[in-house]
This record gives C-alpha cells, structure tokens and sequence, in this order.
C-alpha cells in the first residue's frame, strides 16, 4: 500500500469543507458567511506639509473636532476578556478531548474509520440531525486523527469534504471535488470548471486518486442541499456514482462516502438507484439538552482570560442554547457574543448582562435576517406563500400549500426564473421551519380523499415580501402587486370550490 514519493496529505476542514467562504463562489452570490472581511484600513503615509486633517485621515466626531482612524485602530483596547478567540468559533475544528456529549456517535465513526490503518474496507455513513449537534464537527475531528495516522505509517488518506448548498449542481459538486484534491495534494486540477463534461471531471478525480492515495473518505455536508435545475435532485447521481466510485475508479484502497444532513428521513429521497448502491450506517445525533452544552462550553473557557467569565455566563449561555434547538453552534457565538460585548464598553469580565444584551441582539429580527440569506429559490418560495397569505381575502392563518404552488409558478415566470416541481417548493418551504420562520401541517380531506398540506407564517406576511424585495432581484414584484394579488385570490376560489 506504500508508494514511493507520496505526500502525506490532509484536507483539513479549515479549506474546502463546509464553512467555504461565499465570497469565493461567484455562483452563489445570496450565501453570507459568518465572519464579514474588515475593510482596508492601510493608510498613506503623508509626507510634511500635508493636511494633518486630511478625510482620509480622520473622520468628524460630531463637535467639529475629528478623530483618526490611524489612532483608534493603533490605541489599545482598555478592556480584553479573550485568551484565544478562535475556540469560540463555531467553524473551529477542536481537539476531540473538547467533544462532549457525543460519545456514542463518536465512537460509531472512529470504529467505522479504523480498518483504514489496516487498509480493510470501510463503511459508507449518513449523519443526520438537527443543526449544530456535532455532526460535521466528529466526521472532521475524526478524520483528522486517521490522515495523522497514515501519515505516520508512510500512507496517504484523502478526505475530499465539500458543502453542497455552493455548488448546487453535480457538475459543479464533481469539479469542487476534484478542486479538493488538487489543493490537498498540491497539483492543478487538471480540468476546467466548464466546457468539460462531468464524466471527464470524474475520471480526473479517479485519476487523482488512483495516483495519490491510499484510502479516500467523500464528505458531503449539506447533501439535501444539492438540488440541480430539475425535478429529480441531482444528488442521486452523486450518490450513485461516489458510492461506486472503488469499482468506476480502478482503486484498490478503502473508499467511504459520508452524507451529512439535517433530515432524518433523508434515504426516503432517493431514486431506487441511489437506493441499491448506497446502503450507509445512520447515525442520528439529537440535540443537546442544557447540560451537554454547559460542558460543551465549559471546555472551550479557556478562549477567555482567567477569572474573565462571571460565574453565571455559562449557566445562562446554555440556558439560552437549549431554548434554540439544542443548537451548539449558536451557543457557542453567543458565549463569543457576549465576550466582545464585553470588549466594546472596556470591561475585563463577561457578565450575565453582556449575555441577555447579545440573546436580545441575536432574537431581534433573526427569521428576517435569516430569509434575507436564503438562497433565490427559497425566497421565491417564501414569498409566494407570503403573497398568498397576504392578498387572500380574510387572510386565513394557515395557506393551502397548492394555492401557494400556483402562486410561485407564477411570480417565477413574472421574473424569468427556474419553475422547480411542487416537491421541491414544498420542501423549500417546510425547511424554514427548522429556523422559526413557519409551521406546516398535513390535514386529511376525509377518507379516499387524500392529505392536504398547509402553511402557518410567525412574520408578517408583509414584512417578509418587503424584507425580501431589499433584494434587486425581486424589487420589481412592488409594482406586480394588484396582479399577484388577482392571481392568489382566483387561486384560493378554485381551492376553496373543491374542497
């Protein structure tokens, strides 16, 4: 299994993985990332006899005096409360002695990874769960440890990891597969993103394999999100072919591909191909309840400086944690949260005060924030059940999902847009529950009659269709109003007559 001149590589998450940076993917310009780039603050340095007072220089402070920038951004904070930031970092891959409250899931992964090190066969996996229980966070801490460890036995073991709301497409997936690759590796790509076909993206990514590695695991976080233009999603062909990929690609090592997604009932998805050749080991991770993420965060205390979280942060961080789905990504920015909260007024301890400040800063206005990040056909869909909420007579509570469909079929084609199947509005739209935007529920018609589903909206329906039209590309439905609202009322009427 050794061979000579191999680089021991990694791909570690901190490059292609699932927290890519948006701002690299000029085709999914909607995604927002957690952190926003500061913006150029090098300055010119004046030779003698310029203007001390220079805009460039110093910015008015509302008394007619002014203050430089050069001077603030070189002045020392007077208050300092963090040790090392990057611990509460939600994208950060810790050291699995930080990993709590996952010792099952973890010890499943490990136990399925190990016969890499005696190069045996390892299993394909399927993580699903809510967001933010640990799922992307083991795959990772784990495949760490086994490139080190191949690394030291003379072997190569490529963890190939993308997140699949970027790409969209399997094409595109394929070729950020192969760019995976080329980075871990240190070579070119080999191919171009476009004008080749997917079949040759894959033979150079079988190439690349066969030439340099021992064993390879595909990670794909996010696979539900990989949808393509038709009806049929195109992560069935993926599937198909990654899950094959020891056979198509002539390679004699161990090949595992994981699928992580928030959906339990994920495998009832997929086409009976992807069915036959893709048989995984679930595993499920649930929420973590109050006391998991007390320790989760008790073990990333040492961000901060000592005796610089009050006694009762942690407590309350976690308190705040479970109320939010059990979410330990969004524990962890909170705790971080407070930390520059505390920061920013000059104070050397983190207070339960700074703690309510950022909870009460993060729930105001978060569904909004949270549609305003949402990728083009997700707003689409949102907006047309908003519509239809809004402009139906008597505004009714709950919006039959069929008048909504009718809706989206036609804002979309007022906008030149993609038409998706009603399958994949609905599921569009029932995923916003997950973040509090809507509820949903099936209602029977009676026996024979068939189930039908309906939308129950926690915004204002007109607040959301303002809040999306902030984006230029739905900012002309304004002027569509009277139409989408004639539209939606004649939809309802032929609904409400048959039923």
């Amino acid at each position: 299994m050794e061979r000579e001149g191999r680089r021991a590589g990694s791909n570690h998450p901190e490059g292609e993985e699932e927290h890519e940076s948006p701002s690299a993917d000029p085709e999914n310009p909607e995604s927002t990332g957690e952190d926003v780039d500061s913006p150029d603050t090098s300055q010119t340095t004046f030779e003698t006899g310029s203007d001390p007072t220079d805009s460039s220089q110093e910015a008015s402070n509302g008394d007619g005096g002014g203050i430089s920038i050069r001077d603030r951004l070189q002045t020392e904070s007077s208050g300092g409360v963090f040790a090392n930031k990057d611990l509460v970092r939600s994208d950060t891959i810790i050291d699995e002695d930080r990993i709590v409250g996952r010792d099952s899931q973890l010890g499943r992964v490990v136990d399925n990874l190990k016969p890499v090190l005696q190069n045996e066969g390892i299993p394909d996996m399927l993580l699903s769960g809510p967001s933010g229980t640990g799922k992307s966070l083991i795959i990772h801490a784990v495949c760490k440890q086994i490139v080190e460890l191949c690394e030291s036995q003379g072997k190569t073991f490529g963890v190939l990891s993308i997140n699949c709301e970027g790409p969209k497409t399997a094409d595109r997936a394929v070729y950020r597969l192969v760019k995976a690759a080329a980075d871990d590796l240190g070579v070119e790509p080999g191919v171009p993103q476009t004008g080749v076909s997917t079949d040759q993206k894959l033979e150079r990514l079988y190439e690349l394999m066969r030439e340099y590695y021992d064993g390879v695991i595909f990670i794909l976080d996010e696979i539900d999100m990989l949808e393509g233009p038709y009806q049929e999603a195109e992560y069935n062909s993926l599937i198909y072919q990654l899950s094959r990929a020891r056979k198509l690609a002539d390679f004699d090592g161990p090949i595992s591909l994981t699928t992580i997604t928030n959906y339990a009932d994920f495998m009832k998805g997929l086409n009976s191909r992807a069915q036959s050749s893709y048989n995984p080991d679930d595993i499920f991770f649930d929420d973590y309840d109050a006391n998991q993420l007390r320790s989760i965060l008790h073990n990333r205390r040492d961000a901060f400086k000592p005796e610089s979280l009050a006694d009762d942060v942690v407590p309350l961080v976690a308190a705040f944690g479970s109320q939010t789905h059990g979410d330990a990504r969004k524990a962890i920015d909170l705790l971080r949260w407070a930390g520059e909260l505390a920061e920013r007024r000059g104070a050397d301890t983190v207070t339960e005060t700074d703690v309510r400040e950022a909870q009460e800063k993060y729930t105001e206005n978060r569904k909004l924030r949270h549609i305003s990040g949402i990728s083009t056909q997700k707003k689409l869909s949102i907006y047309a059940v908003a519509a239809t909420a809004n402009y139906a007579r008597e505004h009714p509570e709950w919006i039959p999902a069929g008048p909504a469909f009718k809706t989206y079929q036609f804002i979309a084609d007022t906008m030149d847009a993609d038409q998706y199947s009603r399958e994949t509005f609905v599921n569009h739209v029932t995923e916003q529950s997950t973040y509090g935007v809507l509820d949903f529920e099936r209602r029977g018609k009676g026996r024979g009659r068939g189930v039908h589903m309906y939308f129950s909206l926690s915004e204002d329906p007109e607040t959301i269709m303002e809040t999306i039209r902030e984006d230029s590309r739905f900012k002309d439905l304004a002027h569509e109003e009277a139409t989408i609202s004639a539209v939606v009322r004649e939809r309802m009427k032929q609904f409400r007559s048959k039923n």
